[in-house]
């Protein structure tokens, strides 16, 4: 499937408070898996548009929103302090909540199959698609590349931490990650992965050897393109058919 149509939309995410969304559909996307797309901290840019367009083209309905409400994101080139800084400071709960809007807006107004509705985030967008995943029952399957999984709360910015709130996951997961990710520790994985074999959840975790955070983004240092091939095809698979690879 080649032809695909993009929009900008607008999704009211709090009474009187709008936020932007990028939308890239099939030419006929009605009856086709809906997968709302979570970006890395740099927000709607042009890596996550093409992700979007790339989704479109597989036949899939995909929209990502913008995390900040028109508030401008860290840019690429700021130093490393004043990015982690800008992830303290960010209102997860919040978040959540602007998520759990734009995740109805892919399931009621873009011809999405009911009960098709997917969350893939990158980075700082897997960390909430997993939180969907504990969140929102509409979910039929989260993806997660390399979001992390424990960091340090805070009461009211980051009340608990994905791996807190694993066990509420209702929806099949999909989690790939970097072994050379200093974000992500091997032992989070492990914790993560120890929480969904506890009560039989049913999970697909992969660490790729070699690999760094950011593999899947072209336009990063750290992209790797067999990774990301892979990466890609078992995402792919796991929203066309719902199976876990």
């Amino acid at each position: 499937m080649s032809g695909i149509v993009t929009r900008q939309l607008e999704i009211e995410v709090e009474r009187g408070v709008r936020t932007g969304a990028y939308a890239a559909l099939p030419a006929r996307a009605e009856g086709c898996p809906g997968v709302l797309v979570l970006g890395e901290i740099w927000g709607v840019n042009g890596n996550i548009r093409a992700v979007c367009e790339r989704l479109a083209r597989a036949g899939v309905v995909a929209l990502a929103p913008d995390p900040y409400r028109g508030a401008p994101p860290p840019r690429e080139s700021d130093p490393i302090e004043q990015v982690l800084g800008f992830f303290d400071r960010y209102d997860d709960p919040r978040g959540i909540r602007d998520c759990r809007a734009a995740l109805g807006v892919l399931a009621g107004g873009l011809g999405v199959r009911p009960r098709a509705l997917f969350a893939w985030g990158f980075c700082k967008g897997g960390r909430f698609a997993h939180y969907l995943g504990a969140f929102d029952s509409r979910l039929a399957g989260v993806i997660n590349f390399y979001g992390r999984i424990t960091f340090g709360r805070d009461p009211v910015l980051k009340p608990f931490t994905p791996l807190d709130v694993a066990g509420l996951i209702g929806a099949p997961y999909l989690g790939l990650f970097a072994e050379r990710d200093p974000l992500i520790a091997a032992t989070d994985v492990e914790a993560l992965r120890a929480s969904f074999e506890r009560r039989g959840h049913p999970h697909h975790l992969h660490v790729y050897a070699g690999a760094e955070h950011a593999f899947f983004n072209d336009t990063r240092p750290s992209h790797h393109p067999e990774v990301a091939a892979d990466a890609w095809g078992r995402a792919l698979a796991f929203i066309t058919t719902g199976a876990l690879p």
